[in-house]
């Protein structure tokens, strides 16, 4: 009997220490960036991320209404059949309104560096308003 319960107790303590591990290396964490967007930049204008992060962008408009949209392939990516960011919701990738956040959420699938671009013409520097994100390995 008493082998039994410290087999038991053996057992529970494996099975607390698998989870617990699990959740110090939570692969649904998130990590949270924060961009302005105004005539005619983003800050920061370079942004480095992990190969697999769980990303969240918070883009704030100080000035106008801009557009921040993540170009999903990296740059000098002939493969246009498998983007290498994944967004939780395609949609998010368009509008920041004056005062109010734009959260673009997306995965990090593949190294490389992506643009960030206005999306809504904001004036005659619109074309020049862009961002790097750089997923690294």
């Amino acid at each position: 009997m008493r082998n039994l319960f410290w087999l038991g107790f053996a057992c529970l303590v494996l099975m607390l220490g698998r989870t617990q591990g699990t959740e110090g290396n939570d692969a649904g964490a998130v990590k949270v960036i924060e961009i302005s967007a105004k005539k005619y930049e983003f800050t920061p204008a370079e942004i480095r991320v992990k190969k697999g992060e769980r990303i969240e962008l918070k883009i704030h408009s100080v000035d106008t209404t801009h557009g921040a949209k993540l170009i999903l392939y990296p740059e000098g990516s002939k493969d246009k059949s498998t983007p290498g960011l994944k967004l939780a919701d395609p949609n998010q990738n368009e509008k920041v309104e004056k005062n109010v956040d734009q959260v673009i959420d997306f995965v990090a699938l593949e190294a490389g560096t992506y643009e960030i671009r206005c999306a809504k013409l904001c004036g005659m520097g619109h074309g020049r308003m862009k961002g790097k994100l750089i997923v690294e390995e």
